[in-house]
């Protein structure tokens, strides 16, 4: 029940971003372009006050007219050093988000890569930090998690190693970020961040502090300890009392009251969940009335009040409908529960249909979540070379996406297909033949999740590998500091798996290619682990120096021991050995 969009924080990006109800700036009124191409090309950007004033004039300026003087200013700028041509692209992604919204995405991202780029190439790391965060939180409102994480982390740490705390709200969103992430430690660590550097005391900065507070305690509620996570709801609740806003203490009231029932206390949790419907109802707040609705739903069929669970689910659900963009996690917990209604008075079309709704948004939430972890969010953005290799990054992504979408279409096709076999066969009953198709489905679910983990693992440690082969040509073709050439060579060192990190490979292995290891064993008993090793790395179609960097040996040695896998498996060739690995 975290509500972003409740934060004076989202208010200051409306404020950037979003059309004002103000007059149009005069056509005929001359803008002080000269003046505006000194401000853009400052070669101090620790304040942003003077570039904030131009985006202020220009959202006050007719539409028509806002790119034509971009133009312009742009042109007059030509020859101005590389401050000015970061600044411009800056500025014209901005109008862009300004005039057309969401649609403006891929305009945006092909001009804010390259203005990073050339902050980068500036090393201005105020300058960097500035672009970064701009480009993370338009991501966020164009649904782009993973690049909105990347770049906002990217900020935050680098004003961090400028020993530069930065604005609360920034530290807030990017806890947020994580909570919807699931990687809620550091969830809480930045929302505390936030906290602790909160210098406002008005009204709106006390209740945005309470909802801090709010979702941390959310935080600890997915966890699972709900002694913290109660510990840090009565704290929201006790600043809610004091600011004596009602729908807050109905919404805190709420998810005190869904810990309860996760505890199965529900007679304590029932009276919450009411107060917190009616609350949210009186101010307005349909998708949390509605999800408190389907709690109490879910209470009454526990109490045997069928008839009151059908009408009160059913509710819920048209409330949701209603809204412009309903929440997924919200909508997912509305489909359990009608199924689960409907499940309990017999009806098994309406409980096969909603269990559908509910597997389908819950796998999508699950894939969205486990792709907004991926490693690049993590990645530094060093130099140059690694802006270029992130976007190499993402292009690569894209395609593994679109992969991922085929096979897992072809999935659900084909479990459809013997969902409805089994239906003309009628070998089971209906409540039957629906519980065989979710194990189904979980056990595809969890070998998809297998591969793409695999996958993932691979892709790391050959990406690190790459990087590793430039750093090592750089190191080559010029002269490198002790300190850079030891980060080198820590970050070699990385790409090394341990013991654990092999057991969790050979773990993931098994479950895409299970029996591998076990038929190697029956063909060659004697077989060593560091054979064993190979062959799995083969199988894979690993390259002979991403084998080399995740075994921590020399290339040589890794055709050594090819060699010898070659010679106990009586293959004539490396193709062979590659072939017939492939086919156990």
């Amino acid at each position: 029940m975290m509500r972003l969009n409740k934060t004076p924080y989202l208010l200051l990006i409306l404020f950037v971003f979003l059309q004002q109800n103000v007059p149009a700036f005069s056509q005929n009124k001359s803008l002080p372009l000269e003046k505006w191409v000194k401000i853009l090309d400052a070669d101090d950007d620790t304040l942003n006050k003077n570039f904030t004033e131009i985006v202020e004039i220009l959202q006050k300026t007719d539409t028509t007219i806002v790119f034509r003087t971009l133009n312009e200013l742009e042109k007059k700028g030509a020859r101005e050093g590389p401050y000015f041509q970061v600044r411009i692209k800056h500025l014209r992604a901005i109008m862009l988000w300004k005039i057309r919204d969401k649609a403006a995405k891929d305009s945006i991202i092909q001009l804010m890569k390259p203005a990073l780029q050339q902050a980068y190439a500036i090393n201005d790391d105020h300058l960097i930090a500035n672009v970064s965060w701009w480009y993370g939180e338009t991501m966020f409102f164009c649904n782009q998690i993973e690049l909105s994480s990347m770049y906002c982390l990217n900020a935050v740490e680098i004003l961090d190693k400028k020993g530069i705390t930065a604005e609360s709200n920034k530290y807030q969103f990017l806890g947020e970020l994580y909570y919807l992430t699931r990687d809620l430690d550091k969830g809480i660590y930045y929302i505390r961040r936030s906290i602790k550097n909160e210098k406002d005391t008005s009204r709106d900065a006390r209740v945005n502090t309470m909802s801090r507070w709010n979702t941390i305690a959310l935080c600890w509620r997915k966890i699972g300890n709900y002694d913290s996570a109660f510990h840090y709801f009565d704290i929201a609740m006790q600043m809610a009392e004091a600011l004596n806003s009602e729908v807050w203490k109905g919404i805190i009231s709420g998810n005190k009251g869904y810990v309860y029932f996760l505890q199965k206390k529900y007679d304590i949790a029932k009276p919450l969940l009411e107060y917190d419907y009616r609350a949210s109802i009186q101010h307005d707040e349909i998708a949390n009335a509605a999800h408190a609705l389907q709690m109490i739903a879910r209470l009454n069929l526990m109490q045997g009040k069928k008839d009151s669970a059908l009408l009160q689910v059913k509710e819920s659900l048209r409330m949701l409908q209603q809204q412009p963009h309903p929440l997924p996690y919200y909508l997912q917990d509305v489909y359990y529960a009608t199924a689960d209604v409907y499940r309990v008075l017999g009806n098994n079309d309406s409980f096969y249909h909603y269990t559908q709704l509910y597997n389908n948004l819950h796998d999508s939430i699950e894939r969205a979540v486990a792709n907004s972890r991926l490693e690049i969010a993590r990645l530094r953005l060093d130099n140059q070379s690694n802006i270029s290799e992130i976007r190499d990054l993402q292009k690569e992504k894209d395609a593994q996406t679109r992969e991922r979408n085929y096979i897992i279409a072809a999935i659900v096709f084909a479990a459809i297909v013997g969902l409805l076999i089994l239906n003309r066969q009628r070998l089971k009953s209906r409540f039957q033949r629906q519980l065989a198709f979710q194990h189904k489905v979980a056990a595809e679910n969890e070998l998809t999740a297998a591969k793409e983990q695999l996958e993932m693992f691979t892709q790391s440690i050959i990406e690190k590998t790459m990087v590793i082969e430039q750093l090592e040509q750089q190191i080559a073709t010029k002269p490198f500091t002790d300190e850079q050439q030891q980060l080198a060579s820590e970050l070699s060192r990385q790409t090394i798996l341990t013991e654990e990190d092999w057991e969790k490979f050979k773990t993931l292995f098994e479950k895409i290619y299970p029996g591998f290891f076990l038929k190697l064993k029956e063909m060659v008993p004697d077989i060593t682990v560091a054979e064993q090793r190979m062959a799995a790395l083969i199988r894979l179609h690993l390259n002979t120096k991403q084998m080399a960097s995740m075994l921590g040996i020399s290339t040589d040695s890794v055709y050594k021991i090819r060699q010898r896998l070659r010679k106990r498996l009586q293959l004539d060739d490396e193709l062979a050995t590659e072939t017939f690995l492939t086919k156990i």
